[in-house]
C-alpha cells in the first residue's frame, strides 16, 4: 500500500496540505454522525496559550499550507479572537470551519486576520437568506475566501456496535482521505486523523486512542518518526471503529434526546 502523499521533507519540514486545531470540542448543533462526536462531548475550550503551544509544536514539524481552526462550534469560544490571533502569524492561510449561526455576532477584526471562512451549511437549521448575504458581504469586504459546504448528506463513519476486522480495517485505512487532509495538533500530539483525540474524550480520556498520535517535544528524531507515523501502512487503533471517509451516507438530520443518552452509554 502507497501512502496518499509522498510527503517531502523541504528544509527540516514535512510538507502537508492542511493541519486543524480544534479549539473548542461542544457544538450548538446535534448532529447526528458528527464526524467530531461533538454533541456527545463535553463542553471544552482550549486556551489561546494552549492553541498557541500546540500549534508552534506542530510547526516545527511539519508545514501545511492551510492553518484550520475548528470544533466542534468554534464561534461558541470565549476566547477566539485570541485564538485567531495567535494562530494569524503562524500561517500561510488561516481559515475557520464554522455554521455561522453565530457568524453576525464577530467583529470586523475577525474577517480581517482570515484568508478563507468554511461554512457548513445545513438543512436544518437552515440559514436565512440575511445571513448569507451579510457572510458573502463581509467576505468581498475583507478579501476572504469563502467555501460554502453543503452538507445535506452526513457520512456514517463511527462503528458504535463492534471494531472491524483486521482485514477490513486495513482497506478502510488504505483508502480514507481523512489521514490525507484532516491531520490535527491537540494537547500537544500530532495525528494524521482528526478522530483519535475525540474517542479518547468520548471514553473519558487517557484512553489508547492518545497512541494514535505523536507526542510532540524536543528530541532530534521527532521528524523522522512523524515521516514514518503519515506513510505507515498500519491502520491506527481508532480505525478499528471508523468506517472511513467514504462510508455510506443518510441524510443529516439533528439528534433528540433519547439518541444522545443512549449513545452516551457506549464505549468506543
Amino acid at each position: 500500500m502507497k501512502p496518499l502523499l509522498e510527503y517531502p521533507i523541504e528544509n527540516g519540514r514535512i510538507v502537508t496540505r492542511s493541519l486543524e486545531a480544534h479549539i473548542v470540542d461542544h457544538c450548538n448543533l446535534k448532529c447526528a454522525e458528527c464526524c467530531s462526536l461533538s454533541p456527545m462531548l463535553p463542553a471544552r475550550c482550549v486556551t489561546p496559550a494552549q492553541v498557541k503551544a500546540d500549534l508552534e509544536a506542530a510547526l516545527k514539524v511539519v508545514s501545511p499550507t492551510y492553518l484550520k481552526l475548528v470544533g466542534g462550534e468554534p464561534l461558541l469560544h470565549p476566547q477566539l479572537m485570541e485564538c485567531i490571533e495567535v494562530a494569524r502569524p503562524l500561517a500561510n492561510i488561516l481559515s475557520v470551519t464554522t455554521n455561522a449561526l453565530l457568524i453576525e455576532k464577530m467583529p470586523d477584526r475577525f474577517w480581517q486576520l482570515l484568508d478563507g471562512l468554511t461554512i457548513s451549511i445545513y438543512p436544518k437549521p437552515k440559514l436565512p437568506p440575511t445571513t448569507l448575504a451579510f457572510i458573502k458581504r463581509k467576505a468581498a469586504e475583507f478579501d476572504v475566501e469563502l467555501n460554502l459546504k453543503e452538507q445535506s448528506n452526513f457520512v456514517q463513519m463511527t462503528r458504535w456496535q463492534a471494531p472491524a476486522a483486521e482485514d477490513e480495517t486495513r482497506d478502510v485505512f488504505a483508502g480514507c482521505w481523512l489521514r490525507e487532509r484532516c491531520h490535527i495538533v491537540d494537547q500537544g500530539r500530532f495525528y494524521m486523523c482528526t478522530r483519535p483525540p475525540h474517542f479518547d474524550s468520548f471514553n473519558g480520556g487517557n484512553t489508547k486512542y492518545l497512541d494514535d498520535g505523536v507526542v510532540l517535544d524536543e528530541r532530534p528524531t521527532l521528524v523522522t518518526e512523524v515521516h514514518q507515523y503519515l506513510t505507515r501502512e498500519q491502520p491506527l487503533a481508532t480505525c478499528y471503529r471508523c468506517l472511513g471517509g467514504f462510508a455510506d451516507e443518510k441524510p443529516h438530520r439533528q439528534m433528540n434526546r433519547a439518541e444522545l443518552i443512549a449513545l452516551g452509554e457506549i464505549s468506543l
